[in-house]
Order: structure tokens, then C-alpha cells, then sequence
């Protein structure tokens, strides 16, 4: 009987860390989720000890289900270099080059991605599309412009930075990843409020009862429609997917963001589509199996 062979694949976020093992046609045959932060501020996963004891969790996982690993794919919620080196610490408390650390630790070898060209290149495998401008609305905020069903990544890794636009309604934040994004709105709520907050659901289920989430969450859909519609300007895509949690997880906010961008982008002759991520919630362990192969 042949033996199975799998992926580990790694998707360390801002609020979670995901992992899965991946066969070699990309069917997930065991995934786990931990948390990544305790609290709404600092950094996630300190010197990334949540990550290896997932990992080391999925090793004991395919030890006990038979399965040959022996490559690893994971992607960061960071900006990510061509040489596959984490070039920021904005959202994970890392310290090691994970290239390294996770090698060391497995005894394989591992690609490193940014989590959005993951997420892009399972989108592209899942549909088929070649040329599509992805998005990521989730705890953050990021894109990726697909070329030939090839994510482009720009001469220093650093295509992906839709979140750092500079926005101008708002004296609250600089960027609208502070702003429209799941942890941008969770903490805007917060410190609103007064209430201690772990995520923008919260917000999202006081939406019709309190008129500060109502302003909260109207305002940073009206942002991000916005945005994308000056993203449109930019780089004229020829279709826009978008995938993250807090887009697939909300019609209202999803709606509300919608209404903004088709307003905003009427001054296109032919403005693209706007279309939900099939890849799913499990895109970017997905791409970063297909990173891994």
C-alpha cells in the first residue's frame, strides 16, 4: 500500500494561527486552530511559540495517522521578501527567520509567503482565473495583483499594501487597515466605549442597539469601498475577489462596502467586478501547500 505524503502548511495571523495537513492534491486531511493574542493591542505569538507547538501538534498528528511529511509552507501576515525572509513585525512578535526556525525544528525544508499571495494563488488555483486583483478583509487588510495566475510580489515583496493607504476622512487613524479592517474596528469600538473588546464581533452584534457600532461600521465601509474603488484607478484590474473572514463572515458589512465602492467607481467606463474568495476560509493554508510544491 502506498504511503500517503502531506504538507504542513501554516497560516500565522494577526488574531489566529491555522494549521493543516495537506495532501498532495490539495484535500486537507487534518486542520487546527489556535488563537494568536490574549488581548486586542501588541503583537501576536511571541517568538512564534504558539506556532511550533502547532506544528509540533500536526507532526504528532501525521505520526499517528501514517502520513509522510517532509515539506512545509507558511505564510505570515507580514511583508515577505522574494528570498522568502520576513521583512516586518507589524502584526507577529517573531525573532527567528522562521526559513530557519521552522526547519530546524522539523528537520525539512520550508517556503515563507505573505499570507495574502498565499490566499491569491489558492484563489487562482480554485478558480480557474488568471488575471484578478485579490483582497483580504480580515482582522487585516492586504492585496495581491494576480498576473497569469501568478501573484505579483514587486521588487522587494512589498505589493501587497492596500492596508497602508493613507485615508482622509478619518482624524481617528492614519491607514485603512486601522480603520476598516476586523482588529481596526474592534478597537476603534473599544476605545469608543470603554469596553474591553476581543474582536469586531462584538461591534457587529450591537449594530442595531447602539449608535456608536452603527457609525463605527458604516463609517469603515464607507472607507474601504472608497479605497477600492481608488485601487481600481490604479491598476485597472480586470476583477476583484475578495476573501478574509470578516468579508466572507458578514453580508452586512460586506453590503455596506459594496454600496460605498459602486458609488465611488461610477466614474469608471466599466468599472470590474466585485466577487467573494471560493477559495474559502481555508485559502491561505491551501496556497501555502501550493507554495510548498
Amino acid at each position: 500500500m502506498k504511503a500517503t505524503r502531506a504538507t504542513l502548511a501554516i497560516d500565522v495571523g494577526a488574531s489566529k494561527i491555522a494549521g493543516a495537513l495537506i495532501s498532495d492534491s490539495l484535500e486537507i486531511l487534518y486542520h487546527e486552530i489556535a488563537p494568536s493574542r490574549s488581548e486586542l493591542y501588541g503583537d501576536a505569538d511571541p517568538d512564534l511559540a504558539i506556532t511550533k507547538t502547532l506544528i509540533n501538534s500536526l507532526l504528532q498528528v501525521a505520526k499517528e495517522k501514517s502520513l509522510i511529511v517532509d515539506k512545509g509552507g507558511a505564510c505570515f501576515a507580514e511583508y515577505v521578501t522574494p528570498e522568502q525572509y520576513l521583512n516586518s513585525k507589524d502584526q507577529i512578535a517573531w525573532s527567528l527567520q522562521p526559513k530557519e526556525d521552522f526547519a530546524a525544528l522539523t528537520g525539512f525544508d520550508w517556503v515563507i509567503e505573505s499570507d495574502v499571495r498565499a490566499m491569491a494563488l489558492a484563489e487562482a488555483h480554485a478558480s480557474q482565473l488568471k488575471d484578478f486583483l485579490f483582497v483580504t478583509v480580515s482582522s487585516g487588510i492586504s492585496h495581491a495583483l494576480v498576473i497569469n495566475g501568478t501573484p505579483w510580489a514587486g521588487a522587494t515583496g512589498e505589493a501587497i499594501g492596500f492596508g497602508i493607504t493613507q485615508i482622509d476622512n478619518s482624524q481617528e487613524s492614519p491607514i485603512l487597515e486601522q480603520f476598516s479592517s476586523g482588529l481596526g474596528l474592534a478597537r476603534r469600538y473599544q476605545k469608543s466605549t470603554g469596553e474591553v473588546v476581543l474582536s469586531a464581533e462584538v461591534a457587529f452584534a450591537q449594530y442595531e442597539k447602539d449608535p456608536i457600532a452603527k457609525e463605527i461600521i458604516e463609517s469603515a465601509a464607507h472607507v474601504l469601498g472608497k479605497s477600492l474603488a481608488a485601487m481600481v484607478d490604479f491598476l485597472d484590474p480586470a476583477k476583484i475577489v475578495i476573501g478574509g473572514g470578516l468579508w466572507l463572515g458578514s453580508d452586512l458589512y460586506r453590503n455596506l462596502v459594496l454600496a460605498s465602492y459602486e458609488k465611488n467607481v461610477t466614474k469608471r467606463r466599466k468599472a470590474p467586478e466585485v466577487v467573494n474568495s471560493v477559495a474559502g476560509s481555508n485559502a491561505a493554508v491551501i496556497g501555502a501547500a501550493i507554495a510548498a510544491n
